[in-house]
């Protein structure tokens, strides 16, 4: 399997004879003299420079504007700036430059991006907590996992992406995920397959004062996973996505995880269970940077249903979970955001391997980071005020070879925040104080952002309890 390589810049209409650095020398600057004369002008050609392996109509999807279109003056800067954050939260690029020159009635594009390095072998040493300060509690390198994962974004030039994972250690998983984003003309419509085989020597079997209690057999896997997926995709808009996936799931677990907790796996004390899994996402991606965002909006709406009665299955459960997002810029430099999140489940009785409150991936209040709060049902409130202490700026480092690294971004920012969240937990809630009551969290941090979408956070924060620490994160709070 082969990549496609493309010429150093590709004319979407009209080709040009002159070689790409006599084009970039042609446009410093995009066009400052305007013909007063003219209110409305046409798209003309769109010039794509520095795609070397991206095929030119993934960049073209992205861009609010196309050849023939018929656009005023005064809009021209904001589409710009649009078709920018839409190239650049591909993330399969490192830059994005939008310049245009005015020819009479018309407006010629022309689009610079450096790209990024697409192929990623990547060893990996994990350690087999919720987040990392949980684990530094313990500093427990028995829970080391340890392989490789090879990642090949924007396979074949289409944006599509390939991966396969062998890890092993304290946690064994083999995966493979292929993802083709555009599988129609229309580039709307889009498929991902998917499968993944783990086993665990450790298994969490349920949660005692809003601490997970652990089994562990150090001879045998106490927990065993399978299942696949298949995912439909359509993109009706640039910025709104449908996700339709139909996955099936297979579980098993020693007689001893049983014991420890009957309804681990379903309400008749099973040790292993296989069910089917129906889920519909919606997002909507309004932000001007996904991984970092100052300015804009995200909503997203996940339900899901697992168990079929149609296949008599013994799991019936159903949950709809949504998160809302808003970033608003007060001026230059300080900008607040503010994350709404909320979950509503559906089920008789709720089995712990499928009870996720608080205090899992991104859903959590900051103070709480030892903490988690399962239930079937919470809600979450995150803010932020953020201060740009040192703008977006680049290194260049003359001694890496490579110039798709050899450019590094970086900046860094201080906020203040404060979180809240309650969580409604019917089945444990006498054994974990911290749920069925309001908590709250507050503090302050700094933020290092750089190349490929690496977010570093260092954060002080209080809680209810009025215990306080210092927590670090790797994704933006909001």
């Amino acid at each position: 399997m082969a990549s496609y390589l493309l010429p150093d810049f590709f004319l979407a209409s009209t080709a040009l004879s002159q070689p790409a650095a006599s084009i970039t020398q042609t446009i410093p600057a995009s066009s400052d003299t305007l013909d007063s004369t003219l209110t409305k002008v046409i798209v003309g050609d769109i010039i794509l420079i520095g795609n070397n392996i991206t095929k030119p109509s993934i960049l073209l999807r992205e861009l609010t504007f196309h050849k023939g279109d018929t656009i005023t003056l005064g809009a021209i800067n904001e589409a710009i700036v649009h078709s920018e954050e839409n190239l650049q939260n591909t993330s399969l690029f490192n830059s994005v430059r939008i310049n245009w020159l005015q020819d009479h009635d018309k407006v010629n594009f022309y689009i610079l991006v450096t790209e990024r390095w697409y192929i990623f072998p990547v060893p990996v040493f994990e350690i087999a907590e919720r987040n990392f300060n949980v684990w530094w509690e313990t500093k427990d390198f028995s829970r080391v996992i340890y392989g490789g994962i090879l990642n090949w974004n924007n396979f074949r030039g289409r944006n599509e992406t390939v991966a396969a994972t062998v890890r092993l250690g304290y946690i064994q998983r083999f995966s493979f995920y292929y993802n083709f984003p555009s599988i129609s003309r229309n580039q709307k419509t889009g498929l991902t397959l998917s499968w993944a085989y783990s086993r665990n020597h450790q298994t969490a079997v349920k949660t005692i004062d809003n601490k997970i209690v652990y089994f562990k057999d150090p001879d045998n896997f106490s927990r065993k996973e399978t299942g696949g997926s298949v995912v439909l995709s359509i993109r009706p808009h640039i910025h709104v996505t449908h996700y339709f996936e139909a996955a099936y799931r297979h579980v098993s677990v020693e007689d001893t995880v049983r014991k420890l907790n009957e309804i681990y796996l379903d309400a008749a004390a099973e040790s292993k269970v296989t069910y089917s899994v129906l889920r519909y996402f919606l997002k909507v991606e309004h932000r001007d940077l996904a991984v970092y965002p100052s300015r804009g909006y995200y909503f997203d709406l996940e339900l899901i249903k697992y168990g079929l009665p149609l296949f008599k299955e013994k799991v019936d459960i159903g949950y709809a979970l949504s998160h809302i997002k808003y970033s608003i810029p007060l001026s230059k430099r300080w900008n607040i955001g503010l994350g709404l999140a909320g979950k509503y489940t559906i089920a008789g009785t709720m089995p712990y391997y499928f009870t996720k409150g608080l205090g899992y991936g991104r859903d959590f209040i900051r103070g709480y980071e030892y903490y988690v709060m399962d239930g079937a049902h919470f809600g979450l409130l995150k803010s932020n005020l953020r201060f740009t202490l040192l703008p977006k700026k680049e290194l260049h480092a003359g001694f890496i070879p490579l110039n798709k690294f050899a450019t590094i971004p970086y900046a860094f920012y201080l906020n203040l925040f404060t979180d809240a969240g309650y969580v409604k937990d019917e089945m444990t809630g006498e054994f974990n104080p911290l749920s069925n009551s309001w908590q709250y969290g507050y503090g302050a941090g700094i933020d290092f952002v750089t190349y490929y979408d690496m977010v570093f956070r260092l954060e002080y924060s209080f809680n209810k309890l009025g215990e306080s620490g210092i927590f670090l994160h790797f994704t933006s709070s909001i």
